[in-house]
């Protein structure tokens, strides 16, 4: 008979987090940094995830000099997710230029007055703040380009909420 019960509260438990699960919101993303950055999110204001992409030149004909190249590029990009947190984040213009995309966001589907988009821009920008060391510890290269012609490397980097997620099983699957 416990058998039976356990059985039962396990199926609806199962059932219970299978219909539970949101739905895929549409996002909304916003460049900043001259496009280096791109920070995509819901309608809502919940942070998604945040790209950014540095480029280096390949200075010498060594073997070497691609990855070193690669390498640069990739503390680049670093550098510029560590800027925009510090510098961009905390600026009035992120909540303009924030607004302004959800705007354009919303706008096939009806117009919401100012205040509502000021305000779901103010709390993504709470929500950055907040997940700002589990954004910055959770980049990732997503990818990474060598262009001949111009001798020349590109990487990008990626973090996002379901990315950490997937870092900390990972880390706990490795006994961390």
């Amino acid at each position: 008979m416990k058998k039976l019960i356990v059985m039962f509260t396990a199926v609806m438990l199962s059932a219970c987090s299978t219909f539970s699960q949101k739905k895929d919101e549409p996002k909304v993303n916003t460049d900043f940094m001259g496009g280096n950055i791109k920070v995509s999110y819901s309608l809502t204001g919940e942070f998604q995830s945040l790209t950014s992409s540095g480029v280096a030149k390949v200075t010498s004909n060594l073997p070497s000099a691609v990855d070193e190249a690669y390498l640069v590029a990739t503390l680049q990009a670093r550098k510029q997710i560590v800027e925009f947190m510090k510098v961009e984040v905390e600026n009035s213009n992120f909540i303009r230029a924030v607004a302004e995309s959800l705007q354009e966001g919303v706008n096939t589907n009806g117009s919401p007055d100012n205040k509502v988009t000021s305000k779901i821009a103010t709390e993504l920008q709470d929500n950055i703040k907040q997940q700002s060391k589990a954004i910055l510890t959770g980049t990732y290269v997503s990818d990474k380009s060598y262009d001949a012609s111009t001798r020349s490397v590109k990487v990008v980097i990626k973090t996002g909420v379901k990315d950490n997620e997937v870092a900390k099983q990972v880390s706990r699957m490795m006994g961390n």
